[in-house]
């Protein structure tokens, strides 16, 4: 039987004071609180933003989020960190937000995993690291890129939010992601910033079990032309934005297929959007 689906968002839609900061590379670090989950969506990434008065202390990033069925009786603690998901539908909430950013062109193409290696989780509430190695099967294929600019640049761009459900343990998990940034990109390292906001349903009745926030940062290096690896650290935060728990784990890819421009994606021409863009951020020489 699948575990409940357990932590990687490798970009699909493919995107610093410590609580025991996790860092995952190069320095990046999670973010200590979130602001309490509201009814009220703001699109765009915010830092140092509060989602109410009485939000939090100052976080690092961190967002204001759609969720018209959360309420504030769900603090619940979970058994362990959640995996992100791939392979996002169509946003679900007002209007969308439509963010490029540039990837390694090495990158650009179609890769597939067959699970994920969870390494350590660790408790924020009391410190304790537990080692953990534990393999879980969760086959994926993802799509890297989907436009070219003027000078053979390679971009992604991110529809959100966006929402994925699934199955697990007897409960449906919903996966709505609410913002996806660019950290740090090299020609052959890519760093993300991922936030969710995170449902539990029971499948026979529908009522809702616990809804919680993540933070995935994701670092994804080229081990050689036709593999690549992710080490992917998740905070989980509760509805109220305080942290409780980190994970990190270990995903191995490999090419199965070239890049390919995608014309369209949930309405949005992707080639105007783009052009759009770069003359937004005064780079109009690589507009189309």
């Amino acid at each position: 039987m699948k575990k409940v689906l357990l932590l990687l968002l490798a970009l699909t839609g493919i995107a610093c004071s410590p609580v025991q900061a996790e860092t995952l590379q190069l320095g990046i670090e999670h973010s200590d609180y979130l602001p309490t989950v509201s009814n009220s969506y703001v699109p765009g990434y915010s830092h140092g933003a509060y989602a109410q008065q009485n939000a939090a202390p100052p976080y690092r990033g961190g967002y204001q989020v759609d969720a018209n069925q959360f309420n504030q009786q769900s603090n619940q603690q979970h058994a362990g960190i959640y995996q992100q998901s791939a392979s996002m539908g169509p946003p679900q909430a007002k209007k969308p937000i439509i963010e490029w950013f540039q990837i390694p062109k090495s990158m650009a193409g179609s890769w597939t995993k067959k699970g994920d290696i969870t390494l350590d989780v660790t408790d924020l509430r009391t410190g304790i690291k537990r080692q953990v190695g534990a393999w879980t099967d969760n086959e994926m294929v993802v799509h890297m890129g989907h436009q070219l600019d003027k000078a053979g640049n390679v971009w992604h761009v991110n529809i959100l939010p966006s929402e994925k459900d699934s199955t697990s343990n007897g409960k449906q998990v919903r996966f709505m992601t609410v913002q996806q940034v660019c950290e740090q990109y090299t020609p052959s390292n890519l760093s993300t910033r991922t936030h969710y906001v995170i449902t539990e349903s029971y499948a026979n009745t529908g009522q809702v079990a616990d809804q919680f926030q993540q933070e995935s940062l994701n670092h994804y290096s080229l081990l050689s032309d036709g593999e690549m690896q992710n080490m992917s650290s998740n905070r989980v935060f509760t509805y109220a934005g305080q942290p409780m728990r980190d994970g990190t784990l270990q995903s191995k890819f490999m090419r199965i297929g070239p890049f390919a421009a995608l014309d369209q994606m949930n309405g949005v021409d992707l080639a105007q959007s783009l052009t759009q863009y770069l003359l937004s951020k005064d780079m109009a020489q690589l507009a189309q």
